[in-house]
């Protein structure tokens, strides 16, 4: 059995990546013909993520969906990463393996996600066991892969209590208010944050005791969508993401922070890296042993292996960047690669990604160099307590053994976590 490499675009518009699902009660006020067309053609194009809608769709409309509309809608819904409805509908379906040889696969594919470490080894020992005759199945190689994530990740489970984890002060006040992207604070002490409300992501500013107030300009404004900043190694430089007033893609654009925290001389990148009909976010500044700037940042140019990878331009002596170029099979991988972070006093790029040799969801993940020059063949998978289940991503490290990054572990808000103790990153 060959593989197929499933891509999947993440769901999350707060990240400053795009995305639109179909609306499933829209779905349903078509005729079930139609549905049913709908689901069998993305389906058999492979286009799962949105197939599994229409198949949500098609097991409210019918009275006794078949047992193929069942499986089909768990197998994509673990595409669309909702792993409990994979759980709920493929369960029952376990003892027609026969019938749908990837079912064990797929359900301890599901477990995995979920934390549920101890069922997800059963089902993908008992998919080995049932499989292992088979010469030119690829699958059997990524099962004994997740197999083995499974058991690493109950060992590490053993040691998490030893770690200390606080959430940042003050900055989850507001009830529907979101708090990411927290930089490192600027030559006049004033960090900058991402800020997502109903009403739109604007970029704040954060005083040396936590203490957060909006910014005056455009940035500062919900309505423009800017996101992802970051302060650039001479400390007054920013780049951030914006997206253009009635377009959805974002862009990268830079500017000045003055002696009380505002950003001005604002200015938008160059076709290098900002192209008409792709989206690029997500910035950071590396220097190189020379001292050459380079913009690491997360894009969808033409190019991009999955649906967000990571790119690179270097800054010229004229203050323009170059065209931008993709880091390669090292770094990115078939599905979303983002958050780029470069920490410079050990030269390390830290990012996160949907491999699927992670924990579930995004996971953090380390590259030792600069450019396409790295020291290791494959990123390095950063272990718990970083790394979880949940979703893990704008890792930040500020100094040997100390950093901040995001996360919704726990099924609990999002929320900055600040760690305490040396992780090993």
């Amino acid at each position: 059995m060959r593989l197929f490499i499933f891509l999947s675009i993440l769901s999350f518009c707060s990240l400053g990546l795009q995305a639109t699902t179909p609306s499933i009660s829209e779905i349903k006020q078509q005729p079930i013909k139609i549905v049913i067309q709908e689901a069998e053609k993305l389906y058999n194009n492979a286009i799962y993520e949105e197939a599994y809608y229409y198949y949500q769709a098609l097991s409210e409309m019918k009275k006794k969906p078949s047992a193929q509309d069942l499986y089909r809608l768990g197998k994509t819904a673990l595409i669309a990463k909702k792993y409990d409805i994979c759980q709920e509908t493929l369960a029952p379906l376990l003892s027609k393996s026969k019938r749908f040889p990837l079912i064990h696969y797929e359900y301890a594919s599901a477990l995995k996600y979920t934390g549920q470490y101890v069922l997800a080894s059963q089902h993908f020992q008992s998919y080995l066991n049932a499989n292992q005759n088979e010469q030119n199945n690829d699958y059997i190689k990524l099962a004994q892969m997740h197999l083995n994530i499974c058991q690493k990740a109950l060992k590490e489970q053993e040691n998490t209590s030893a770690w200390f984890f606080d959430a940042l002060a003050k900055e989850q006040t507001e009830e529907e208010t979101t708090y990411r992207a927290l930089t490192q604070a600027s030559k006049y002490k004033i960090s900058l944050i991402e800020c997502q409300t109903s009403k739109g992501t604007c970029i704040k500013k954060v005083y040396p005791d936590n203490t957060i107030e909006p910014l005056q300009n455009s940035v500062g404004n919900p309505i423009f969508n800017s996101c992802a900043p970051h302060i650039a190694p001479d400390g007054e430089t920013v780049y951030f993401a914006q997206q253009e007033m009635g377009k959805t893609e974002y862009q990268i654009f830079t500017g000045k922070m003055t002696s009380n925290g505002e950003i001005e001389d604002i200015k938008k990148l160059g076709s290098g890296v900002n192209r008409a009909g792709f989206s690029s976010t997500h910035p950071t500044i590396g220097l190189t042993s020379k001292g050459q700037q380079i913009l690491y940042f997360a894009s969808t140019l033409p190019g991009s292996k999955g649906g967000y990878d990571i790119w690179y331009a270097v800054k010229t002596l004229d203050g323009q960047f170059t065209m931008a170029y993709n880091l390669g099979t090292r770094v990115n991988g078939e599905g979303d690669d983002i958050t780029p972070f470069y920490y410079q006093n050990d030269g390390e790029l830290y990012f996160s990604s949907e491999k699927p040799r992670g924990y579930g969801g995004l996971d953090v993940y380390k590259m030792t160099g600069e450019k396409k020059r790295w020291l290791q063949a494959t990123a390095q998978h950063l272990e718990s307590p970083v790394n979880s289940t949940a979703n893990d991503f704008h890792f930040k490290k500020t100094a040997q053994g100390k950093g901040h990054f995001s996360s919704d572990r726990n099924g609990k808000k999002e929320a900055i976590i600040k760690y305490k103790k040396n992780i090993g990153a």
